[in-house]
């Protein structure tokens, strides 16, 4: 590859091997290239001298062109009616300005209706579920602003809504909470740290996944009963690129709505952002905190064992097919779901494990010398003295002289010296 000119002098950039291109799709972020050069119309000029031929069979390519094919038809199911949903490029302005307007005064908002905000809940057949759930187990939904945007207070048995932020996103975030209540109530929302660190950091990230695919799931089906305001939401915000994955799917085959499939699109979505970078940093620091208490801390394999049954558990849904039965094993063993990618959370967790061996180590070793020293015990035969840490410490008391005086017998020393000591006789 050719660069820039400096001085009529070529300088020469060779691709690195473990260079990528990295970018989004479908977001407003802007292309992203680790090849970077300091010229307007900067680009990649270098020539692959591998040949293709002979790389892939037939068989291969034509799999591989019936997938490409089966995507396009995907992306282009969901192009179609995608347009209904983008927001105009003052969207944000408008609600910048309806936000100054409030904090001023000029356009006070009447306090919102717990009942009329519930019965627009209940237009998603999901989240009547989650609703019916949540009240046959008598929790609670109300306002409060100390939330920042929802959240279950397990004490209380309550999920605090913020009345202040946009309905559309009050919904999301009750779909989301009600999904937590749900996971709560069903045994799987389990702490993470319980876990070995390698199944905590996949248990901590699926956990979280379904919350997102509660939220889109709700979106979509509010959208096909008529209610939109949701999914423009999802459509224009961080959750777009897993808007999109699920809406694919179900464009393609509504009956991939209850079967999982769209569900699992999602939950590869998300493990396929930086999402997981984020969730990573957070279990971590966790851990770092201090020590917890562990569940399934009796070796690695009964940890994994309790990993398999926790996520096949949280692949049940109210209704319909349980999403994540089928992958149980691809997902505990694939790399995209397991692997750490950030160098740091790596290190933190590769000091963590080391940690947790030690003392693992130790406590064996310990083990064994209390085994070793009470077989020793029991050896010992009557009679004889056992060299024990009991004997080490017993005082043993000097006995006095015959003469019933509190003073030692002194003895003159030989040759005519002074006394030379004193002398303790025993018996």
């Amino acid at each position: 590859m050719s660069g820039p000119r400096d001085n009529n002098q070529e300088i020469q950039i060779s691709p690195n091997p473990g260079c990528k291109v990295s970018y989004t799709l479908n977001n407003y972020q802007p292309v992203r290239c680790s090849f970077i050069g300091d010229e307007p119309l900067f680009f990649l000029d270098t020539e692959d001298t591998t040949e293709e031929a002979g790389l892939f069979d037939a068989s291969f390519m034509d799999d591989l062109s019936f997938e490409i094919d089966a995507m396009e038809h995907k992306l282009n199911a969901y192009d179609k009616v995608s347009q209904q949903f983008r927001v105009t490029d003052t969207h944000v302005a408008d609600l910048f300005s309806s936000s100054c307007d409030e904090i001023f005064g000029e356009n006070e908002s009447a306090s919102p209706d717990i009942a009329s905000f519930l019965k627009r809940c209940a237009q998603s057949r999901y989240l009547k579920t989650l609703l019916d759930f949540a009240a046959k187990n008598g929790v609670a939904i109300e306002w409060s602003s100390l939330a920042d945007t929802a959240d279950y207070d397990r004490n209380a048995n309550k999920v605090l809504v913020n009345p202040n932020l946009e309905e559309a996103l009050q919904i999301l975030s009750v779909a989301r909470e009600l999904r937590r209540v749900w996971q709560h109530k069903n045994g799987v929302l389990i702490d993470p740290t319980a876990f070995y660190p390698d199944q905590g950091i996949l248990i901590n990230r699926i956990q979280e996944a379904d919350l997102a695919v509660s939220m889109v799931r709700t979106a979509w089906e509010m959208q096909l009963s008529g209610d939109k305001d949701t999914w423009i939401c999802v459509e224009n915000s961080s959750l777009s690129d897993l808007g999109r994955a699920f809406a694919r799917e179900a464009c393609n085959d509504f009956r991939s709505i209850n079967n999982g499939q769209a569900a699992l699109g999602v939950i590869e979505a998300w493990f396929l952002s930086e999402r997981c970078r984020r969730m990573d940093r957070k279990y971590i620091q966790r851990m770092l905190a201090g020590p917890t208490g562990k569940s399934f801390d009796q070796s690695e394999s009964i940890s994994r064992q309790a990993a398999t049954n926790l996520i096949y558990a949280l692949g049940e849904t109210p209704y319909g097919k349980n999403y994540l039965a089928s992958h149980v094993q691809y997902i505990l063993d694939d790399p995209i779901f397991c692997e750490i990618r950030d160098r740091a959370n790596a290190n933190f967790l590769w000091f963590i494990k080391f940690e947790n061996s030690y003392s693992e180590a130790e406590q064996s070793l310990q083990k064994k010398e209390a085994v070793t020293q009470g077989s020793q015990n029991d050896k010992t035969a009557s009679g004889e003295k056992s060299y024990t840490q009991k004997n080490e410490t017993e005082i043993i008391a000097f006995p006095r002289a015959e003469s019933g005086s509190r003073e030692p017998s002194r003895k003159a020393a030989s040759g005519g010296a002074k006394d030379g000591g004193t002398i303790l006789p025993f018996g």
